[in-house]
């Protein structure tokens, strides 16, 4: 990885987190549009994107990350939403 050379280790710690939010907040979703899966095969992402904005972009930096993400999702950062998709993807 490019960023072991420049002595930038903080990057992986961001990657993780990111993780971490984008299953929480895809899982919110769910809950609030329903099932994404025949939108996303039909190549129509407005309602992801109208909930996106609603929720965290228009927000832009007011919120520091572990707020935004509570006041999107309802909740805490929470590691089991991320822990499920892992369970999901490689144990079936």
């Amino acid at each position: 990885d490019v960023h072991w050379s420049c002595g930038l280790f903080g990057y992986f710690p961001t990657y993780t987190l990111g993780n971490l939010y984008s299953a929480q907040i895809h899982i919110a979703m769910i809950r609030e549009l329903g099932d994404l899966n025949p939108a996303i095969r039909r190549g129509e992402f407005s309602p992801m994107l109208s909930w996106l904005r609603d929720k965290i972009h228009r927000h832009g930096r007011f919120y520091p990350g572990p707020e935004l993400l509570a006041r999107a999702t309802g909740e805490e950062l929470n590691p089991d939403y991320f822990l499920g998709y892992l369970e999901k993807k490689y144990l079936g």
